[in-house]
C-alpha cells in the first residue's frame, strides 16, 4: 500500500490543514490506496482542534478520477478488501458500505472542508468535489462528469449533491451530456463558490474565507453546517423546530458568551470550543 499517496500538511497554529492527493504521476487518479489515504486523514483531521480542512490536487490538476484499472479489477489492493466489481452485487455492496462513507464523511465532518481546485476534475474526483462546502477554482480548471461516456452513471453522490446544488436542469445537463467545462461556466452553473484568474489569486480567495471562517465560533459553524445539510427538503415546521432547539443549546456556550462581549467591546473573541 502507497503511504504517500495522501499526504497532510497544516499552518503554523494546526488552524487549517490540506489534504492533498499525491497520486501525481498518474494524474490522481482515484485508487483504492487514494481512497484509504483520504479517509484516514478525514478521521485523522476530525478528532482535532483544526478549524477548516481543504482538500486539493497538484498546481495541473485536482484528479483525473476513478482509477480505470482498479474500476474494472486490474489493480486489486494487496489486502483484498476490494471484491470483483464486476460483479454487481459486490459492486453494489463495495459502494454503499466503503466508497460512500468517505465521501459522507466529508460532508458530515463539522469542519468547513474546502475543495480548492486547479486544473481537470474529472468523474468521480468532481463527486469528491461536490463532498466538500466549498469549492473554488482558476478559470482554466476542466470539470467533466465522465461517466455516461463510459456506459456508467454517477454513484458516489453524483446525481444527489450535484441536483441540490445546481437543480435538476443543469444537473441534466452536465451528467447526460458528459461534456466538459471550464471554470467560468462551473461558476455560471453554481457548481463553485468563486472562479478566478490564476493559482495565487485562487490562494488569496481561499485564505479570505479561511479567515472569515475561523473569525466565526467553531460549535456554531459545524452546527449550522449540519442544519443547512440536514435539513434541507425536509418540512419548514421540522427545520423551524430543529433551528430553535440547536440555537437553545448554544446560548448556554461559553463562546456564544465570549462571542457577544467582543461584539459589544469591539474586540476580537477567543474561542474556547465551550
Amino acid at each position: 500500500m502507497d503511504d504517500k499517496a495522501v499526504l497532510i500538511e497544516e499552518n503554523e497554529d494546526g488552524s487549517i490543514v490540506t489534504i492533498k492527493m499525491n497520486r501525481l504521476s498518474k494524474k490522481n487518479a482515484m485508487n483504492y490506496d487514494l481512497m484509504v489515504g483520504i479517509e484516514k486523514a478525514i478521521d485523522q483531521i476530525e478528532r482535532t482542534n483544526a478549524r477548516v480542512v481543504i482538500i486539493t490536487g497538484g498546481d495541473e490538476f485536482f484528479s483525473s478520477g476513478i482509477d480505470l484499472k482498479f474500476l474494472t479489477g486490474q489493480e486489486r489492493d494487496p489486502e483484498g478488501a476490494v471484491p470483483d466489481l464486476k460483479i454487481p452485487r459486490n459492486f453494489r455492496y463495495f459502494a454503499n458500505t466503503y466508497l460512500h462513507s468517505i465521501f459522507t464523511k466529508i460532508a458530515k465532518m463539522e469542519k468547513p472542508v474546502i475543495a480548492k481546485i486547479n486544473g481537470f476534475c474529472f468523474g468521480m474526483a468532481f463527486e469528491l468535489a461536490l463532498a466538500c462546502d466549498f469549492r473554488f477554482c482558476t478559470e482554466s480548471a476542466l470539470f467533466h462528469m465522465l461517466e455516461t461516456k463510459l456506459g456508467m452513471n454517477p454513484d458516489v453522490g453524483g446525481t444527489i449533491r450535484l441536483t441540490r446544488l445546481v437543480g435538476i436542469p443543469n444537473t441534466k445537463d452536465i451528467i447526460l451530456t458528459g461534456r466538459k467545462f471550464d471554470g467560468n461556466e462551473a461558476y455560471r452553473l453554481g457548481v463553485v463558490n468563486r472562479v478566478v484568474k490564476t493559482h495565487d489569486a485562487l490562494d488569496s480567495i481561499i485564505k479570505m474565507y479561511t479567515d472569515e471562517l475561523i473569525d466565526s465560533a467553531p460549535l456554531a459553524v459545524g452546527l449550522s453546517k449540519k442544519l443547512i445539510d440536514d435539513c434541507y427538503g425536509k418540512d419548514v415546521a421540522f427545520g423551524l423546530e430543529l433551528e430553535t432547539l440547536v440555537s437553545s443549546q448554544l446560548l448556554q456556550t461559553k463562546d456564544m458568551i465570549n462571542g457577544a462581549l467582543a461584539r459589544m467591546s469591539k474586540t476580537k473573541p477567543k474561542w474556547k470550543w465551550k
